[in-house]
């Protein structure tokens, strides 16, 4: 696992440093692979390059669940339009959504997924109810919180099937 954790962080750290450098001549892409090579053995010696810390399978699953998310964020931005348009329409409320995630990383991340999708924000997640209080505004975004996709796909985001 060391030799792998390091050499994961080092290929993902040294591959944003490029992206976002846009210098590539050959003192300076040293200087970022030797940086991005310290970074990981400071990490792994912090002891940070664990399975929460540095999640591989994530990375594999993410590109689908990112999709999902975007055409979620824009339906519900869709919503949130007609609620402006007809200020009347907003019935603001609170509701606490059970979640099925068996991490506290999953927890945090259905909470995220929940307030990027507009009309609706985490307000406090309770990790020994693996609840999370939820303030959406109408009544409609509060219902779509029933709906079990989203926890399901940050279950199988996590890893675990719901």
């Amino acid at each position: 696992m060391p030799i792998k954790a390091i050499s994961a962080s080092t290929a993902l750290m040294f591959g944003l440093w490029l992206m976002l450098s846009g210098h590539y001549t050959g003192l300076l892409i040293s200087l970022g692979l030797i940086s991005a090579i310290g970074a990981s053995l400071i990490a792994y010696r912090m002891g940070v390059l664990d399975e929460e810390g540095l999640p591989l399978g994530l990375l594999i699953r993410l590109p689908k669940v990112s999709f999902w998310l975007i055409w979620e964020i824009l339906k519900s931005n869709i919503d949130v339009a007609r609620v402006i348009i007809n200020p009347a329409s907003a019935r603001p409320q609170l509701v606490r959504v059970k979640a099925s995630q068996k991490t506290v990383a999953g927890l945090v991340t259905y909470a995220n997924f929940i307030t990027l999708t507009p009309g609706t924000v985490s307000v406090n997640v309770d990790e020994t109810k693996n609840e999370i209080l939820v303030h959406g505004l109408t009544k409609s975004f509060c219902d779509g919180l029933a709906d079990p996709e989203m926890d399901e796909r940050v279950s199988a985001l996590e890893g675990k099937s719901s």
